[in-house]
């Protein structure tokens, strides 16, 4: 699991080079670094006690929504864009990040230990649903 997760770290850092590459090179300047609601309040849910499996298989199941939905996110802007490089860019963006979100639950699977991931995977769901219920229309990335 280790190498794999030093792999998606890797990725997920040469994904932000790109981004700000994008951004400089569009004459802009990459902004502070905000305060994401949607994200401190899945984090939240997570197990804070129990055994250590348990609290692994959160942080995994954690880690596979956010890319999840990243995923998803990706795909629209992919799909509505008009810039043509920023429609391949999102594409390949949406791909990486689906690859992630299977990797994770591949591992929570793995690691499960006798821990119903399903279950816990669908708790999740359905906690986000409430959480997204939370933020009306407004436009952010999360939420």
């Amino acid at each position: 699991m280790i190498e794999g997760l030093v792999a998606i770290a890797q990725e997920e850092l040469m994904h932000f080079n790109m981004v700000h590459e994008k951004i400089k090179a569009r004459g802009l300047v990459l902004g502070p670094e905000r305060k994401d609601e949607y994200v401190n309040l899945l984090y939240n849910f997570r197990r804070k006690g129990g055994s250590k499996t348990t609290r692994l298989i959160d942080h995994l199941l954690f880690a596979a929504i956010i890319e999840a939905r990243s995923c998803e996110r990706f795909s629209v802007l992919s799909e509505n864009i008009t810039d043509p490089e920023l429609k391949e860019f999102y594409k390949e963006l949406m791909i990486s990040e689906a690859n992630h979100y299977t990797t994770f639950i591949g591992y929570a699977r793995q690691y499960a230990n006798g821990e119903d991931v399903e279950k816990r995977w669908q708790e999740f769901l359905d906690y986000e649903g409430e959480i997204i219920n939370q933020f009306g229309v407004k436009e952010t990335i999360h939420g």
